[in-house]
């Protein structure tokens, strides 16, 4: 292991160099994204701010988001950044990998450097900033690809994709900031136009309802994808099953701390895909649906999972320059029953919105969160966008509304999405999340260098101005967010 010292682009460049003697012998292919934003939301708790700024109910219904510096405006910055070597062994053999830093493939800029007021000098070396290593290399993909006459068949940790990306998606968008992984093997078998992929791996399930639990996953998807008749369709099946000797902190249902056998479990992920195209005009269709006994998740009572999502966007092209996409979807949510748990979130790089859905905003006043870790889950919306694209320039504007599937009710069992506890329902809650205008833009400065920029307005509906108190009530407020970025792809 390198000395703490060592500079997280340090190690980077140690690999460079390293490599350099080793490129004679092997052909290596670098690739890679580095980009940097700033980005500002104005009342990113939606509820009109009371007079010395606090929440005004700490039930663990309430949808209130904590003020982490007493401040309604969120403003951060933060940098993607990561790296593909492809190694070519030979004809039948390559090694890939994908390097980055911290988690969610980046960090927020600031964490990785400190001002230097250690001992007696610190004030008088307060100017003298130092690189900081909190965070190593991450290695999130390592693997092998083997060809042969039949198949290709992918060892070690990778990444995969499916349908439109809404659960497997490998992140290969610029400010993709996940990953779906699998540590396992994966064979690719191409048959005429049908593509078939039976896999295995592990799967570590912390952070999920359990923790110190290694799942088995077994699966493969049929693909058939006909270009010359502009169709696709296909089905995803796959099994993860954990032994009963796992457990599980109950921190995800109930709030205990204490963790418990969890005992067996048996989950299915049926995921079905379609695409039709009619000359200009484009359409997709994916439905992922999840079921099966997530084991003893409620207070050692065994649970069934059934959750599904309903996922449609079109797309016609008007001309060259011109496109009009309409996007609609519905998102299982969780109605609170301890017999079963019913609500799906989908990749967090499977985003509609500017600002709805997209940050996870408790993480504004809570370090131990991550900002990017946010998903779609119990909401039905639509989407209408156009876009105009020129030689440099790409403009898009949209409009989404969404409404919550599943929404507390007065007297009733009713489940927190947002911190995934059940609770009581003493106050019925409304169901509209609100209506939201985007407008994004690029520039692309060369084939490698985008500089962009985005903004979202959220008139944002009642939903988030519950607090399951009748005596303590919020009144929802809107909210904007503005950003702006700049990339390079290599």
């Amino acid at each position: 292991m390198l000395p703490k010292k060592f500079s997280c682009l340090s190690k980077v460049a140690a690999i460079a160099t390293l490599s350099i003697g080793t490129a004679q012998a092997l052909p290596i292919d670098w690739h890679g994204v580095f980009g940097v934003d700033t980005t500002l939301i104005n009342n990113y708790r939606k509820v009109k701010n009371t007079a010395d700024n606090k929440p005004i109910s700490a039930n663990p219904g309430s949808q209130e988001i904590g003020l982490g510096t007493g401040n309604e405006k969120a403003s951060f910055q933060s940098y993607i950044f990561r790296l593909n070597p492809h190694i070519i062994v030979n004809d039948s053999a390559s090694f890939k990998a994908e390097i980055t830093s911290g988690y969610g493939r980046g960090g927020r800029l600031g964490d990785d450097s400190h001002t230097d007021q250690t001992g007696s000098f610190g004030n008088a070396l307060y100017v003298q900033n130092q690189s900081s290593s909190t965070e190593n290399l991450v290695i999130n993909q390592a693997y092998m690809e083997l060809y042969s006459d039949t198949a290709t068949y992918v060892i070690g940790r990778h990444t995969t994709d499916w349908g439109l990306g809404a659960v497997y998606n490998s992140g290969k968008g610029t400010w993709d900031r996940h990953a779906f992984s699998r540590d396992g093997v994966t064979a690719k078998i191409k048959i005429g136009n049908f593509l078939v992929e039976p896999y295995w791996a592990k799967i570590d399930s912390s952070g999920s309802l359990s923790r110190n639990t290694k799942s088995n996953e077994i699966g493969a998807g049929l693909l058939y994808d006909n270009v010359d008749r502009d169709i696709a369709f296909g089905l995803l099946y796959a099994k993860k099953n954990n032994k009963s000797g796992n457990t599980t902190a109950d921190t995800n249902t109930t709030g205990a701390a204490n963790p418990y056998a969890l005992g067996e479990t048996d989950v299915k992920v049926t995921d079905i895909y379609f695409k039709k195209i009619f000359g200009n005009f484009k359409l997709e269709l994916e439905v992922p649906i999840v079921s099966g006994e997530l084991g003893k998740v409620y207070n050692n009572q065994v649970t069934k999972m059934n959750s599904k999502s309903f996922i449609f966007e079109t797309e016609y092209k008007v001309s060259d320059s011109w496109t009009i996409a309409f996007d609609f979807g519905s998102i299982s949510g969780h109605g609170g029953s301890t017999s079963s748990y019913d609500a799906m979130y989908l990749n967090p790089n499977y985003q509609v919105a500017n600002l709805l859905f997209r940050y996870n905003l408790q993480a504004v006043g809570n370090t131990n969160q991550n900002i990017y870790d946010s998903y779609m889950t119990n909401a039905t919306y639509a989407k209408i966008a156009g876009e105009y694209k020129s030689d440099k320039w790409s403009w898009v504007a949209a409009m989404v509304w969404a409404k919550a599937n599943e929404t507390a009710k007065a007297g009733e069992s009713a489940y927190n999405h947002t911190n995934n506890r059940t609770f009581t329902a003493a106050d019925t809650q409304a169901d509209d999340l609100g209506m939201e205008i985007d407008l994004n833009f690029d520039y692309h400065w060369n084939n490698a260098v985008k500089v962009g920029g985005s903004l979202g307005y959220l008139f944002a509906g009642e939903y988030f101005s519950f607090t399951n108190d009748p005596t303590n009530k919020n009144v929802a407020d809107n909210s904007f967010a503005l950003q702006l970025n700049s990339s390079i792809e290599f």
